[in-house]
């Protein structure tokens, strides 16, 4: 019996996938987009305003501006 049959059967072999994810955020004071990361470790400003994007937590960073969109 092999890892990829199992009673004449084939398994599927689950590929795992990533929880973090590139975010396309605008930034609530000037309207600026920009891509930050999801799981960040350093607080993320804004580009133009310098405003507060992005907030670490030791986790899921919590976003502080919208997201658009989910790049990846």
């Amino acid at each position: 019996m092999s890892a990829v049959e199992f009673g004449g059967r084939r398994r599927k072999i689950l590929v795992p996938q990533p929880r973090s994810r590139f975010l396309l955020v605008t930034c609530p004071q000037c309207g600026q987009r920009q891509v930050v990361f999801s799981h960040a470790t350093f607080p993320a400003r804004c580009l133009s305003c310098g405003a507060l994007l992005v907030q670490p937590t030791g986790g899921k960073a919590k976003i502080l501006g919208k997201i658009e969109r989910i790049l990846g």
